[in-house]
């Protein structure tokens, strides 16, 4: 059985910097869910 102990390290987080140039205004960003346009992927389904 694994028991952790109080030297180990659970996990280390790689995130890189990002730059975002440009936003959207208040209402639309309501609306997308960001107001960053470079973060908005919006989910589009895959008719089979």
């Amino acid at each position: 059985m694994f028991t952790p102990n109080d030297q180990m390290r659970l996990a280390r987080a790689y995130v890189p910097f990002q730059i975002f140039s440009q936003r959207l205004n208040p209402m639309e960003g309501l609306m997308k869910g960001t107001i960053f346009p470079e973060l908005y992927f919006p989910y589009r389904r895959h008719h089979k």
